[in-house]
């Protein structure tokens, strides 16, 4: 069976060239943009006070999650407070896969899934919030 590297690399060109050329028509929208600034900015944030905890803890383990009803459920490393600000980028990442295949077809769906970045982000950040207050206050 004989490859044909030269078909194979003109499609990923096309790919990337379609690619390129979508996300620059999607960041045209004055909206689009407005969302993602706040989305990311939100983003920024979180990696920042998630920053921020991690260098002033001083022992290895930390309070993860505590419940009102039961108290302290889960107690691990620092290093897991990370996962806060990624799942906060996962879902930004997630829903401009989904914008980029959508676009053309439906813009309220569009306000929808920015909004939901927009909401994840700020819920992650309450979150890191508390787990700061559980561990320090």
């Amino acid at each position: 069976m004989k490859i044909d590297w030269l078909k194979i690399t003109e499609h990923f060109y096309f790919i990337r060239k379609n690619l390129a050329d979508t996300c620059w028509h999607l960041l045209d929208s004055f909206y689009i943009r407005v969302y993602l600034i706040i989305a990311l900015l939100l983003n920024i944030l979180n990696w920042v006070f998630v920053y921020y905890i991690c260098s002033i803890v001083s022992q290895n383990l930390v309070i993860l999650h505590y419940n009102v009803n039961f108290g302290v459920n889960l107690i691990g490393d620092i290093s897991k407070i990370y996962t806060i600000p990624i799942i906060g980028l996962f879902f930004i990442l997630l829903n401009l896969l989904l914008i980029i295949n959508i676009y053309k077809e439906n813009k309220f769906v569009i306000h929808l899934l920015l909004i939901s970045s927009i909401v994840v982000n700020l819920t992650l950040l309450m979150s890191a919030i508390a787990l700061y207050l559980i561990n320090f206050r």
